[in-house]
């Protein structure tokens, strides 16, 4: 399974040392089809769909299952090897989902999930070094922003704060300048 995942996501190396044995998906046997066509890559395997008679939609389950399958690792396992590309998988759903015409499933997703996301960048940040550790936490403190000015409720205003204090306390252990919240 891990191999079909991959392939469809090459750009996320940190997949190979993700579990991916209790992972289920309607979707195994066009995965198969996919890896053994030759072809890589997340456009390549929307073409891939479409030319078989699917349309986008299925590739957008098809991302949100892995996203959420990284998240059950993460939560329920409390497995850090899914950190990292539980946090890609979500940047790249808000980029194709967006981009495909799916805007409300990426906001309830960004709803649903921005609080995991902040953590996750805490925690990856918390081990990396401060540049890759500063990346993933700007990213969440402006996924938290967005989800801020989108809901406008206050759990969303609380995120942004501790995604912010989470960066100062990130710049002042390695002697960044501080950020304006």
């Amino acid at each position: 399974m891990k191999e079909l995942i991959t392939n469809v996501l090459p750009e996320i190396p940190e997949l190979e040392g993700v579990n991916f044995s209790a992972y289920h998906t309607p979707y195994i046997e066009l995965l198969r089809a996919f890896n053994e066509s030759g072809k890589s890559g997340l456009s390549e395997f929307v073409e891939f769909v479409e030319e078989k008679g699917g349309d986008k939609s299925i590739v957008g389950r098809f991302l949100i299952s892995v996203f959420q399958y990284l998240l059950i690792r993460y939560r329920r396992f409390e497995d850090e090897s899914a950190e990292i590309p539980a946090f890609r998988v979500f940047i790249i759903l808000k980029g194709w989902l967006n981009e495909h015409g799916f805007e409300r499933d990426y906001k309830r997703l960004l709803h649903s999930f921005v609080g995991y996301i902040v953590e996750i960048a805490e925690k990856i940040s918390q081990r990396e070094d401060c540049t890759t550790g500063e990346a993933y936490l700007k990213m969440a403190y402006r996924l938290a922003l967005e989800a801020q000015e989108t809901f406008g409720e206050e759990y969303f205003t609380r995120l942004v704060e501790r995604a912010g204090e989470s960066l100062n306390v990130l710049y002042e252990r390695c002697n960044f300048d501080m950020i304006k919240n």
